[in-house]
């Protein structure tokens, strides 16, 4: 009888455990593994978009031709560097390609010399008010983990809009020279220059090459040269050489078509948005 009681209790006890066991074990949170586990899907490609506002700064280099020297009576500074500055708000799709515009305070410089008996220089400014539009390009991306620095190329142009003719500076020469042969009077001679800002409406090419660095979530620094075409100089400065109240020469000095520009930007990004999409999509 004591043995069959026991046997009895032995059977109860392990189908209760056994049924405790499943029930534990249905009630147990499920616990997420250590080792993550990564559902690869090659068809699906991440784009990177924001929009940036930015400051820039840098040189402008602008040249200078000059059609007579007056039989050596004027010269020039083939070139001359000023300083600038300006800002500029832009968009960028999937980190390839951008499109930017925004203000640069644009001036533009050029010196005369007059080689009188006591020289003197003619230093004319015009300071023009700018608007950019440029789309750029990515063609090499730079970096090992985020890959969101680079070097772009970028075409666009560069508009400026209609302003007052301004007299810049005026100047008039005047002097005695001897002629030639023994027993004539001396010659009079007079130069009359008029310097002024034309004025003229311009829309420049532009093409430039950026690098692009990204140093923080939010923050670019990039380096930059551009290079700019203006059909028509913002800058004209005319001579007129008179011996005896006849006129014997003009000349006239003008900015060339081509100029540079180079410095830094520093950007502030903002916006950003992250979408991911298939390849196959059309």
């Amino acid at each position: 009888m004591i043995q069959r009681i026991l046997i009895f209790g032995i059977c109860w006890g392990g189908l209760f455990l056994n049924a405790k066991a499943q029930i534990d074990e249905y009630y147990r949170p499920f616990k997420r593994p250590k080792t993550a586990i990564l559902l690869t899907q090659p068809d699906l490609f991440r784009s990177d978009s924001h929009w940036y506002i930015g400051i820039e700064g840098g040189g402008k280099w602008n040249g200078a031709t000059l059609s007579n020297s007056l039989f050596g009576l004027l010269a020039y500074q083939s070139g001359y560097t000023d300083s600038y500055a300006g800002g500029h708000l832009g968009y960028s799709h999937n980190l390839r390609w951008t499109i930017e515009s925004g203000y640069i305070r644009n001036p533009s410089n050029t010196i005369m010399r007059v080689n009188a008996s006591r020289g003197f220089t003619v230093r004319v400014n015009e300071l023009e008010h700018s608007i950019p539009l440029r789309f750029k390009w990515r063609i090499l991306r730079l970096g090992n983990v985020l890959k969101q620095s680079g070097i772009y190329v970028g075409a666009g142009f560069l508009w400026t809009p209609t302003r007052k003719r301004q007299n810049a500076e005026t100047f008039v020469l005047t002097g005695l020279t001897r002629s030639s042969g023994a027993g004539n009077a001396p010659d009079t001679l007079l130069v009359e220059n008029q310097t002024f800002s034309t004025g003229k409406s311009k829309l420049e090419p532009e093409v430039s090459l950026e690098f692009v660095g990204r140093v923080s979530t939010h923050l670019e620094l990039v380096a930059f040269g551009r290079v700019h075409y203006a059909g028509a100089s913002a800058l004209r400065s005319d001579s007129q050489l008179y011996i005896n109240r006849l006129i014997e020469g003009t000349s006239s000095l003008t900015l060339r078509p081509v100029s540079y520009q180079f410095g830094v930007a520093i950007r502030y990004i903002y916006g950003m948005r992250h979408l991911y999409r298939s390849r196959f999509e059309d």
